[in-house]
Protein backbone atom coordinates (compact mmCIF):
# COMPACT_ATOMS: atom_id res chain seq x y z
CA UNK A 1 0.00 0.00 0.00
CA UNK A 2 0.96 3.50 -0.79
CA UNK A 3 0.08 6.77 0.39
CA UNK A 4 0.02 9.28 -2.53
CA UNK A 5 0.02 13.26 -2.29
CA UNK A 6 -0.35 15.61 -4.54
CA UNK A 7 0.28 19.88 -3.95
CA UNK A 8 -0.58 21.81 -6.91
CA UNK A 9 -2.15 25.54 -7.43
CA UNK A 10 -5.73 25.82 -7.67
CA UNK A 11 -6.16 26.31 -11.30
CA UNK A 12 -5.23 22.60 -12.18
CA UNK A 13 -7.81 21.65 -9.12
CA UNK A 14 -10.37 20.33 -11.77
CA UNK A 15 -7.19 18.28 -14.12
CA UNK A 16 -6.27 16.64 -10.96
CA UNK A 17 -9.95 15.45 -10.13
CA UNK A 18 -9.42 14.43 -13.41
CA UNK A 19 -6.87 12.23 -13.08
CA UNK A 20 -8.14 11.06 -9.91
CA UNK A 21 -11.18 9.76 -12.19
CA UNK A 22 -9.12 8.21 -14.61
CA UNK A 23 -7.38 6.00 -12.64
CA UNK A 24 -9.95 4.79 -10.65
CA UNK A 25 -8.76 6.13 -7.19
CA UNK A 26 -12.35 6.79 -5.55
CA UNK A 27 -11.16 7.96 -2.13
CA UNK A 28 -9.43 10.60 -1.84
CA UNK A 29 -8.94 13.85 0.98
CA UNK A 30 -8.03 17.35 -0.03
CA UNK A 31 -7.46 20.54 1.61
CA UNK A 32 -7.03 23.82 0.36
CA UNK A 33 -3.93 25.36 1.75
CA UNK A 34 -1.88 28.98 0.67
CA UNK A 35 1.98 28.88 -1.25
CA UNK A 36 4.73 30.83 -1.03
CA UNK A 37 7.35 30.93 -2.93
CA UNK A 38 10.55 32.99 -2.01
CA UNK A 39 12.83 34.07 -4.70
CA UNK A 40 16.31 35.89 -4.07
CA UNK A 41 16.09 39.86 -4.63
CA UNK A 42 12.28 41.36 -4.87
CA UNK A 43 11.87 44.23 -7.22
CA UNK A 44 9.36 47.12 -6.36
CA UNK A 45 6.66 45.27 -8.83
CA UNK A 46 7.57 41.49 -7.15
CA UNK A 47 6.78 43.85 -4.03
CA UNK A 48 3.82 45.77 -5.14
CA UNK A 49 1.53 48.30 -3.28
CA UNK A 50 1.00 46.96 0.12
CA UNK A 51 5.22 46.28 0.53
CA UNK A 52 4.95 42.69 0.32
CA UNK A 53 7.69 40.46 -1.38
CA UNK A 54 5.67 37.25 -0.66
CA UNK A 55 2.21 36.77 -2.17
CA UNK A 56 0.70 33.39 -1.72
CA UNK A 57 -0.46 31.36 -4.17
CA UNK A 58 -3.96 29.48 -3.68
CA UNK A 59 -2.87 26.11 -3.65
CA UNK A 60 -4.39 22.63 -2.70
CA UNK A 61 -3.04 19.15 -0.85
CA UNK A 62 -4.54 15.74 -1.97
CA UNK A 63 -3.89 12.34 -0.60
CA UNK A 64 -4.96 8.98 -0.88
CA UNK A 65 -4.04 5.40 0.29
CA UNK A 66 -3.36 3.68 -2.70
CA UNK A 67 -2.24 -0.30 -4.27
CA UNK A 68 1.47 -0.30 -5.32
CA UNK A 69 0.70 -0.45 -8.82
CA UNK A 70 -2.45 2.70 -8.45
CA UNK A 71 0.32 4.40 -7.06
CA UNK A 72 2.93 4.35 -9.99
CA UNK A 73 0.45 4.70 -12.94
CA UNK A 74 -0.73 7.86 -10.91
CA UNK A 75 2.35 9.00 -10.67
CA UNK A 76 3.18 8.85 -14.41
CA UNK A 77 0.16 10.79 -15.18
CA UNK A 78 1.21 13.33 -12.66
CA UNK A 79 4.77 13.19 -14.48
CA UNK A 80 2.54 13.64 -17.99
CA UNK A 81 0.59 16.40 -16.93
CA UNK A 82 3.66 18.11 -16.15
CA UNK A 83 5.37 17.92 -19.27
CA UNK A 84 2.33 19.93 -20.88
CA UNK A 85 1.63 22.73 -18.44
CA UNK A 86 3.22 25.38 -17.08
CA UNK A 87 6.59 24.26 -16.13
CA UNK A 88 7.30 27.23 -13.70
CA UNK A 89 3.61 25.78 -11.25
CA UNK A 90 4.61 21.91 -11.77
CA UNK A 91 2.21 19.79 -9.81
CA UNK A 92 4.50 18.29 -6.89
CA UNK A 93 3.38 14.08 -5.76
CA UNK A 94 4.94 11.85 -3.45
CA UNK A 95 4.62 8.53 -3.40
CA UNK A 96 5.51 6.74 0.32
CA UNK A 97 5.21 3.45 1.45
CA UNK A 98 2.66 2.62 3.86
CA UNK A 99 3.84 0.23 6.62
CA UNK A 100 0.84 -0.70 8.26
CA UNK A 101 -2.68 0.37 8.15
CA UNK A 102 -5.94 -0.57 10.07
Amino acid sequence: MKLVAVMSIDTYRDDLLRLYREHAIRVFSEIDIRGHYHKGESTAADIGWFGRANHPAYSMLTWAFVGDEEADAFMEAVAAFNTTHDPDHPVRAFQMDVERAV
